[in-house]
């Protein structure tokens, strides 16, 4: 029988355009492998690939936005000289910050897994459904900044203008349980959307906590934490708690039907 521990979760980070591939990990690598040996020649064969592989895969990335990524030189050995741009010595840094966020959520979810598999039993706890009422929506060519309206509160999320939703719909929505910072009282962060609830349920799971609150809507938030929170805050069941989490950890499931 297999254990846990043989179990991992594997994902890559893309980016699209115009529903092909633009920005993969590949093509990170081998503008990083252009950029130390300044060929687009040697910085494929570093990475054991063809020339026509790196020249197409540049053309391609060049081709896909209005700033290029990388610029050839004639002449040279194997194919000339090659200068990755400004442009994309940012795009690259910034991809990797974002990598290791991406990285980071995944990882936490292998570990999920593996409980799951040691438990025999697959507790849904990564994220919480909502349901609440569009109050406003301001929308650019693709991107749509959503106000729900959740009991008394206001919360804020980002769409796919493509959702096609409307104001005053009801809509289903996840707030993800490890992105939840809980507070005993009202206090001043970064976070835009906080919502308010009653601990009813305490569940310890090694060095992590499980949260279960009840909302004013009667629904439940699921929020994980760990057990040096736990102690720090001094939570109890039966406490109210201020439950706050970010835009970008809302994600909009669709309307209603």
């Amino acid at each position: 029988m297999k254990t846990a521990s043989t179990y991992q979760l594997f994902s890559k980070l893309f980016l699209m355009h115009e529903h092909e591939s633009f920005i993969t990990p590949e093509r990170i690598e081998l503008l990083k492998s252009v950029a130390k040996t300044g060929s687009i020649s040697a910085g494929a064969k570093a990475m054991s690939k063809s020339y026509k592989w790196a020249w197409d895969s540049i053309e391609k990335m060049n081709s896909s936005t209005s700033s290029a990524l990388v610029c050839k030189s004639s002449g040279g050995k194997g194919g000339g000289g090659a200068d990755v741009t400004p442009f994309a010595h940012e795009m690259i840094d910034y991809y990797d910050e974002l990598k290791l966020i991406y990285q980071n959520k995944i990882e936490s979810y292998q570990e999920r897994f593996n409980q799951a598999f040691e438990n025999k039993s697959f507790v849904k706890d990564i994220a919480s459904t909502l349901h609440g009422t569009i109050k406003e929506l301001e929308c650019n060519d693709e991107i749509c900044e959503v106000s729900i309206g959740y009991g008394e509160s206001t919360l804020k999320a980002k769409c796919k203008r493509s959702m096609g939703l409307s104001q005053g719909k009801t809509i289903a929505f996840m707030v993800e349980s490890n992105q939840v910072i809980i507070a005993k009282e009202a206090v001043a962060i970064s976070a835009q959307n906080c919502l308010v609830g009653e601990i009813i349920e305490i569940i310890e799971d090694g060095k992590k906590i499980y949260l279960t609150l009840s909302l004013e809507t009667k629904e439940k938030l699921k929020v994980l934490i760990t057990t040096d929170s736990l102690e720090q805050l001094d939570l109890a069941l039966e406490q109210t708690c201020f439950a706050y989490f970010k835009t970008y950890n809302i994600t909009i499931l669709g309307e209603k039907h």
